[in-house]
């Protein structure tokens, strides 16, 4: 499901009209409230829209979390100038798993079969 998502954003952000309006409000959202403020709506409502996905299996994702999965992808467009294959993306998808049960690790609340932390024991 997260490949899925993730290759889903990466094509929506390649898209010759939303590269550069989100490297616009961006670039705007230090100076420009605003642009800040869209910049929060849109992950906000990108990572609701995720859960709204994972709801079904019982699964829920903090930000941190969605973030640490969005992230890289992401700094690989933007910062990194490059393309992010699909190979990138398994990549990220397989370190954001391992990142979730070394957290469970080290005391978290235990991992379903996703690889993340039911909905039902978070907080």
């Amino acid at each position: 499901m997260a490949t899925a998502w993730l290759k889903s954003m990466r094509d929506g952000m390649n898209a010759p009209a939303v590269r550069p309006a989100v490297l616009a409000v961006t670039a705007q959202a230090d100076h420009d409230p605003d642009s800040a403020q869209a910049l929060v709506r849109i992950v906000e409502d990108r990572h609701a829209a995720f859960n709204g996905m994972l709801e079904p299996a019982g699964v829920r994702v903090s930000a941190e979390e969605y973030t640490l999965l969005y992230g890289p992808v992401v700094a690989r467009l933007f910062f990194d100038r490059a393309q992010a294959t699909d190979a990138f993306i398994d990549a990220v998808v397989a370190q954001w798993l391992t990142t979730l049960r070394l957290e469970d690790a080290d005391g978290g609340d235990g991992l379903d079969g996703h690889g993340v932390r039911p909905a039902r024991e978070r907080g």
